[in-house]
């Protein structure tokens, strides 16, 4: 008879631990890996409930075929908006450090957290492109590679 009864409560306390969200395919790729996304100048990119815009790009990198002092920097904006209408704009660089406060040292990719009501992610920036050139008259539009991951 004990064993009956344990074998209830086990079964009881499984079942209360089996809860599980479903997650769209979308959704569990920004959940779960992280989504990899490349960014054009004001053309907004949703995936699962978030919305990402490339507001504008500050390019001031050292061109490609030039000898330069510093290495400049390119300063991206980045919107981020849910379906419930809450929206924030992140500031992510590569390169030479920004005043403050936006200063996190030199980089080669940089990270911030965003929050949005209950969720927060977590935003990579890692690159910018194209890369400034002298002899380019008609430069290709600026793109940025974001990873986003919900935390």
């Amino acid at each position: 008879m004990k064993s009956i009864w344990y074998l209830a409560l086990t079964g009881l306390l499984l079942t209360g631990c089996a809860q599980t969200e479903n997650l769209t395919s979308t959704e569990e790729a920004v959940f779960t890996q992280g989504a990899n996304l490349t960014l054009q100048l004001q053309k907004p990119v949703a995936i699962g409930d978030l919305t990402l815009n490339l507001q504008k790009v500050d390019e001031s990198r050292c061109p490609i075929n030039a000898n330069c002092v510093r290495a400049g920097s390119a300063i991206t904006y980045l919107q981020l908006q849910d379906t419930r209408g809450n929206s924030t704009t992140k500031v992510l660089y590569l390169g030479d450090p920004l005043t403050v406060p936006d200063n996190r040292g030199f980089r080669d990719a940089d990270t911030v957290n965003a929050t949005l009501g209950s969720k927060t992610y977590r935003l990579i920036l890692t690159e910018v492109l194209p890369f400034p050139n002298t002899t380019d008259q008609n430069p290709p539009e600026k793109t940025a590679k974001v990873s986003v991951t919900a935390l």
